[in-house]
């Protein structure tokens, strides 16, 4: 039932509405049907009107001049249908330029769709939709600034804005051009290829829509779109616009395409507008052409480059305002006009009518500084604004700070540069900057202010360091540096540290300076706290240039360090290698001051130079001459020529002398003076020849070089001189002298070619010598020469060697001594007797002395004459005399083969004074058996005191520790002597030894042939042997020093008057003393002429004493036993004599004894036996102490049975 209800219900709203819907039907087929005929009418119009409207092309024209207010010409007309409308077709269309007929726009064709109901009904025709194809269009602006294609009626008010123009009445339009020409009205053209312009109805308005191809060296294409939103009564036609689109630019071979985008909003009068990602140099090159010549020439050379991420424009046409921000990324323009030029700029750039500013944050900037500097630089960082402005006048360019910093510097600076439209820029520029790298400070010198020759000195002179502070300020037009006349200030000051300073060439650099330096306008000043020169300590240091176009480097420093540094500082600078060939190679220890003045132009002009060099206890070594001064103090003082030292102390071989030295002129002249040793002045090479010579005396030398190298070998002179007053010279005379006395010596020192030199010597009063020598200043070696003594001036040989040439009235000669200590020893081996030993007089070729009176080993010769001459043998010497003559061969180096070789026909030799025989022991002398050389000697006729001694041969031959005596023999008629010995050293102490054996047959006669004619011995066959050693040399020999024992047996003879030089040459008392101190009565006994059977008996030398057990004197009177010692160094007696007389017969004993002390106390007890009456005792006993001078005896008689045992006893010895 429900149902029902619901469905009448619906049908009772329906039933309107479906009425409704059938009267719409009926009316609509009425419409249709009434319309038909119409357009029936109008199909059979349009065939009868259409191909007659070419003869309606002057009112086509005209209409379209109405409409467009432009002159218009066309070639055709023909009509078509656009679907069911009518449209037509215009062949050959042109718009004319009313003012210089030039056509604005030409179009191949053109269709146009008319609305025909309209056109019926207003009587003209009304434009549906025109498209044009084949269009050239060319705009320019008139003096309104509207594109004069579109120019208004005149009899109409004139248009302000585009949008009033009838274009944009259109319904539709469509361009599909060739191009569209904008067009200055310079005439400059710009064209757009493959225009395609719509314009149309759109949603919210009007639409135009553009898209072309720009220029072929822009590339890329143009999307423009500009809407205009409708108007009513309440809006005015200036408001609404809205310009969108973006420019493609064209892909190059190494980027990708780029799409620049950009929209405009107006608002009022006034427009805003955004550009995004643009390239600044599509920005530039499409701005360009439409900058004035002014314009363009001013902003080409900038070149701009890089991404310009957003760009605002706002701007007022009525108002004649406009300002633009932009945003820069990457921005890279040219240095051009003065300023500089940058690349990889970040930041904002502000422009506004007349002005502007740019804030930079930026990193990596590359900064090309209009040449202000010599390349670009690379700054990691700048930060900053720059601003400027435009004057009627000039660009003013300004700066609150900008900071910059790279791995060379850090700073800051600020200021302004004015850049005029007619005239020269000027700046003002503060900064401040630190933490700058010097070593790449020539990256940062201004070159267009600093003259090259400066550029080119700090480019040298700056080679490391630090700055790490400093400032900067630039006041004046760069055009007027250096600021002769004031017109403006350029200073910067900094600290620097561990600076290098190569101020010049040659001179040694400055380092690790710390130091303050100045830049004021022409001046340059470095002014150094401390720092090194070389390996010295730099106290203080200036460096100063006056004026840097013309350079003249000022350098004032001292420094302190080793002498060497300061000596090879010198050596390499240019006044060293000014003075090369005269400065000696030193090597100097010890620590040195250097001061310097010097003037160092750059132009070539001389140095000039003034220093000092300090020498404070400086050690100092020539090499090349191997002479070492030490504990030099003193001053050097020199100029770019000369080279001056006055009074320099110093030692020299350890004695202390005077240094002073000047180089002027042509010559260096040097003077030295000090007291010295002849041995020290000579040098170590020769000073063993010179160990005659003791002590010092104040010597002078001259040496005279000249100043060119090449002369210097030939041509200098050094001259020494002495008094030698002080020096004792233990040569015999006449070279010899005492140290007291003053004798003049002169040297002078010439040299010859090569390293040959000549040494002549003046030794007052007659010596004179010219020798020629070989490495002076190293190792001197002889070559040859000549000696003079009393004969005039020497002249050189021209044969090697020595010639000696003397007329002596006296000469006494002595073998050379080495002094060297006696523990040194010979130390040679056991077979070392073949070793040479050089002849001291292997140097001499030629000998003549003649000699009034020659003195040798204590003996006179008078009237020698003396020759030598050399061959392969040796020297071969011939002595003529008439006590001595003899040839003798001195081998250079003689060996035990080769020995020195002494023949002498005679030797006659004089007993010498013995003098007091009481006389001590003289002290050991100071001869080394070690200078001994291998010899052998023979004497024909040996002669003392013109007594015969016979014929007498020997030879001495090394050993490991000094020489052996060989094969001494003594052959007369009187005696036969054998002997040998040693000499030679036992640790540090010499040692002898001899062994002897005598053989005579009448000692009296051998006593006499040894001086001793009253020896008190008549005949007296003898047998004697000595063996002693001692602790001494051989020459020093004596009874006081030996070990050892003496044996001797007597045969018959007699006793005669007594010489009391018996008993001194034995040594044991003084018989002369014995005698007069003997008081017994045996007168009878012993007379001159009482012989004895035998005399036999043995010493024992010891400790300096003789003692005998066993000396024994048997005679016809009496037997004589002698027992106890003889002090030989105390003097002294302490003996037992026991005398047993034969009775019934004589008892000539005195004299008998000829063994020393014992014969003696047998006669003072013979004596005192005598004056007793001995001839009733069977036997007596004596004891003798006391000294030598004051013996004390004691008479002591034993029994008979204790005589008889202790004769019994016979020999005996304490050994």
């Amino acid at each position: 039932m429900r149902k029902w209800q619901n469905r009448g219900l619906r049908n009772a709203f329906l039933l309107p509405a479906s009425r409704t819907r059938r009267t719409l039907r009926w009316t609509r087929r009425l419409l249709l049907t009434l319309l038909l005929p119409l357009l029936l009418l109008a199909a059979f119009g349009q065939w009868w009107v259409l191909p007659r409207l070419n003869d309606y092309r002057d009112d086509l024209t005209r209409a379209l001049s109405d409409a467009l207010h432009l002159p218009v010409r066309i070639e055709g007309i023909t009509a078509t249908l656009d679907g069911w409308r009518l449209a037509l077709a215009l062949r050959g269309v042109s718009l004319d330029d009313p003012g210089r007929q030039d056509p604005l726009a030409s179009f191949k064709e053109a269709d146009i769709t008319l609305n025909l109901w309209r056109s019926l009904r207003e009587w003209r025709p009304v434009v549906g939709r025109i498209r044009l194809e084949g269009a050239s269009v060319t705009l320019e602006p008139g003096p309104d600034g509207l594109s004069r294609l579109f120019a208004p009626d005149e009899n109409k008010p004139a248009l302000t804005t585009l949008a009033d123009h009838p274009l944009f009445d259109l319904r539709q339009l469509d361009l599909v051009g060739e191009q569209v020409t904008l067009r200055r009205s310079d005439g400059f053209a710009w064209q757009l290829a493959h225009p395609y312009l719509r314009l149309q109805d759109a949603a919210g308005g009007r639409r135009l829509a553009l898209t072309a191809d720009l220029p072929a060296p822009l590339g890329g294409r143009l999307e423009l779109t500009v809407d205009r939103p409708p108007l009513d009564d309440h809006e005015t036609n200036e408001q609404g616009w809205r310009v969108r689109g973006q420019i493609l630019v064209a892909a190059g071979t190494t980027e990708a395409q780029s799409s620049t985008e950009f929209a405009a909003t107006q608002t009022g009068a006034s427009w805003q507008a955004v550009i995004r990602n643009l390239r600044a140099e599509h920005l530039f090159a499409w701005v360009t052409p439409w900058l004035s010549e002014a314009a363009r020439q001013w902003l080409t050379p900038l070149n701009p480059r890089g991404n310009l991420p957003e760009i605002t424009l706002r701007a007022d046409p009525a108002a004649g305002t406009h300002a633009i921000d932009v945003v820069l990324h990457g921005l890279s323009v040219d240095s051009t006009h003065g300023l500089p030029g940058f690349d990889n700029v970040t930041g904002r750039l502000t422009l506004t009518p007349g002005q502007g500013q740019v804030e930079l944050n930026s990193h990596t900037v590359r900064v090309d500084t209009a040449g202000l500097l010599r390349a670009p630089i690379t700054l990691n960082t700048l930060h900053g604004t720059v601003a400027w402005r435009r004057s009627p006048e000039a660009l003013h360019v300004e700066s609150a700070g900008l900071e910059l910093a790279n791995a060379d510097l850090n700073g800051r600076f600020w200021g302004s540069v004015i850049v005029p439209d007619n005239g020269k820029p000027v700046l003002d520029i503060q900064g401040h900057y630190h933490d700058v790298q010097v070593k790449q400070a020539w990256r940062y010198l201004p070159v267009a202010v600093i003259p090259p020759q400066g550029i080119a000195w700090l480019d040298r002179a700056l080679v490391d360091g630090r700055v790490t502070t400093g400032e900067l300020i630039f006041r004046g037009p760069p055009a007027a540096f250096p600021f002769d006349r004031d017109e403006g200030l350029f200073e910067t000051h900094f600290q620097v540290e561990n600076a290098i300073l190569d101020y010049t060439p040659g001179w040694p650099r400055l380092e690790r300076l710390q130091a303050a330096v100045r830049f004021r306008n022409r001046e340059l000043t470095v002014k150094a706290r401390s720092g090194r020169l070389l390996d010295g300590r730099l106290e203080e240091a200036t460096a100063r240039i006056a004026d840097l176009s013309k350079v003249v480097v000022e350098v004032q420093g001292r420094a302190k360090g080793p002498g060497a540094s300061m000596w090879r500082a010198l050596q390499g600078s240019p006044v060293g290698h000014e003075l090369h060939e005269n400065l000696p190679e030193l090597q100097i220890s010890g620590v040195s001051t250097l001061d310097l003045a010097l003037t160092l132009p750059t132009d070539g002009r001389p140095n000039q130079v003034r220093g000092r060099i300090g020498l404070l206890n400086n050690d100092v070594t020539l090499p090349t001459r191997k002479v070492t001064l030490n504990r030099l103090r003193g001053t050097v003082r020199l100029t770019e020529s000369s080279l001056e030292i006055r009074d320099v102390r110093a030692l020299w071989r350890g004695a202390p002398i005077r240094l002073d030295l000047e180089l002027a002129g042509h010559e260096l002249r040097t003077q030295i003076a000090g007291k010295l040793g002849l041995a020290a002045l000579a040098g170590p090479a020769v000073a063993a020849a010179l160990k005659p010579i003791t002590g010092a005396s104040d010597w002078k030398a001259v040496l005279v070089v000249p100043t060119h190298r090449q002369e210097q070998e030939a041509a200098f002179s050094l001259e020494l001189s002495s008094n030698l007053r002080g020096v004792a010279i233990d040569l015999p005379a006449p070279l010899g002298k005492t140290a007291r006395e003053s004798r003049p010596l002169r040297i002078r020192v010439r040299p010859a070619e090569h390293d040959h030199s000549t040494v002549a010597f003046e030794y007052e009063p007659e010596v004179r010598a010219l020798v020629a020598l070989t490495g002076l200043s190293d190792a001197p070696q002889f070559e040859r020469g000549e000696l003079r003594i009393g004969a005039g001036p020497a002249r050189l040989p021209n044969e090697p060697g020595l010639a000696i040439i003397a007329d002596l009235p006296r000469w006494t000669w002595s073998a050379p001594v080495d002094r060297s200590s006696p523990g040194q020893g010979c130390h040679r081996a056991s077979g070392a007797s073949s070793d040479a030993v050089r002849n001291p007089l292997a140097v001499v070729n030629d000998l003549e002395a003649r000699i009034g009176q020659w003195e040798v080993a204590g003996q006179s010769f008078d009237g020698v004459m003396i020759r030598a001459h050399r061959d392969p043998q040796g020297l071969q010497v011939t002595l003529n005399s008439k006590a001595l003559a003899g040839q003798a061969t001195l081998p250079d180096r003689p060996t035990p083969t080769r020995p020195v070789n002494i023949a002498l026909q005679r030797l006659w030799v004089q007993r010498a004074d013995e003098g007091n025989g009481a006389a001590r022991v003289a002290p050991a002398s100071t001869a080394n058996p070690c200078q001994l050389p291998p010899l052998t000697l023979t004497v024909a006729d040996l002669r003392l005191d013109d007594q015969a001694l016979g014929r007498l041969r020997f030879a001495i031959k090394p050993r490991f520790n000094g020489v052996q005596f060989a094969g001494i023999e003594l052959r007369s008629a009187q005696q036969q002597i054998d002997a040998d010995g040693e000499w030679g050293w036992n640790g540090n102490r010499q040692a002898s030894r001899i062994t002897a054996a005598l053989r005579s047959p009448a000692l009296a006669e051998t006593l006499a042939a040894f001086g001793y004619p009253q020896s008190g011995i008549a005949h007296g066959p003898t047998k004697a042997r000595l063996d002693a050693k001692w602790a001494a040399g051989l020459p020093d020999f004596a009874l006081e020093r030996i070990a050892g024992t003496l044996r001797f047996e007597i045969g018959s003879g007699q006793l005669l008057e007594i010489n009391p030089g018996l008993g001194r040459m034995l040594g044991l008392f003084s018989i002369q003393s014995l005698n007069r101190r003997l008081s017994l009565d045996f007168s009878d006994l012993f007379q001159p002429g009482t012989s004895f059977d035998r005399i036999n008996g043995e010493f024992v030398f010891k400790n300096g004493q003789a003692r005998t057990d066993n000396l024994n004197i048997d005679a016809p009177a009496a037997q004589i036993a002698i027992r106890g010692r003889v002090g030989l160094r105390d003097r002294d007696y302490d003996q037992q004599i026991t005398i047993t007389p034969h009775l019934g017969g004589a008892l000539p004993i005195a004299g008998a004894i000829v063994g020393g002390p014992a014969a003696g106390a047998a006669i003072f007890v013979a004596e005192r036996l005598l004056q007793k009456g001995i001839e009733q005792a069977t036997q007596y006993q004596y004891q003798l102490t006391g000294s030598w001078d004051d013996p004390v005896f004691e008479l002591r008689q034993i029994p008979a049975a204790t005589a008889a045992e202790s004769v019994r006893h016979g020999f005996a010895s304490d050994n």
